[in-house]
């Protein structure tokens, strides 16, 4: 049984088969429409309320997942006087061989998972950057010989003014010894499990994009890559 993060789940594990199974599964788009299938039964409705879309929608996924084997009808529901399917997901767990999937390559494939991701994080980012007046760049060297990159701050303001609520972008590469790495690891571990026991179901408290990594580099990585900077965060040192 393979190891997972969170726990094992309590059914057995699937090994998808096609293609058309491992594309539907492994794009974040369309996987979203069948996770409220795995590990329970929903009906259309159910599931269309709590992913927050139209029944028309779900339905078509519904259909999609059910042609490509995914997706199973268990029973029905009277509501209302009519009849409604359940669905529930051919298993609760799932393995997706990485040579079934429409990627190229693993790195191919997470670049596609992280997208929206990333896309959401700049949107939001800018936004924020545009409401609080951050216009301008400034890049200079001090007069110790180092050189900066930095947002300017409209005139007058603090960083601790310029962000009431909680957030920021702290990206960036650090150079750390072994035992700090793994301090800094273990503090993430810590968070993450935090964040578990915080988070809320869909619609309820207010949603924020929180997105970690610490990635071990070698020299190579580097080698061409402009100073990185965050775009709408503290003043960063390059």
């Amino acid at each position: 049984m393979p190891e997972t993060i969170f726990g094992r789940p309590s059914g057995p594990w699937w090994t998808v088969r096609t293609e058309e199974q491992a594309s539907l599964l492994a794009r974040p788009d369309s996987r979203r429409f069948l996770e409220p299938f795995i590990g329970r039964e929903r009906t259309a409705g159910e599931a269309a309320r709590e992913l927050g879309v139209s029944i028309e929608r779900l339905l078509y996924r519904v259909r999609q997942f059910r042609a490509a084997g995914l997706l199973l009808e268990t029973g029905q529901r009277r509501r209302a006087g009519r009849p409604e399917r359940v669905y529930r997901a051919v298993a609760d767990a799932f393995v997706v061989p990485f040579a079934l999937t429409p990627f190229a390559d693993l790195e191919a494939q997470i670049a596609r998972q992280a997208a929206p991701l990333h896309q959401l994080e700049l949107r939001a980012g800018a936004r924020a950057g545009r409401e609080r007046g951050l216009t301008n760049r400034l890049i200079y060297r001090d007069t110790s010989g180092e050189l900066h990159s930095e947002t300017a701050l409209p005139e007058g303001t603090t960083w601790q003014a310029i962000h009431p609520e909680p957030g920021g972008d702290y990206a960036g590469i650090y150079h750390l010894d072994d035992a700090t790495a793994r301090e800094i690891g273990e503090l993430w571990e810590a968070l993450r499990d935090r964040l578990q026991q915080a988070r809320r179901d869909h619609g309820e408290g207010r949603p924020y994009l929180i997105r970690t990594a610490m990635v071990p580099l070698r020299p190579e990585d580097l080698a061409g890559l402009p100073p990185l900077s965050s775009p709408a965060g503290r003043p960063d040192r390059e």
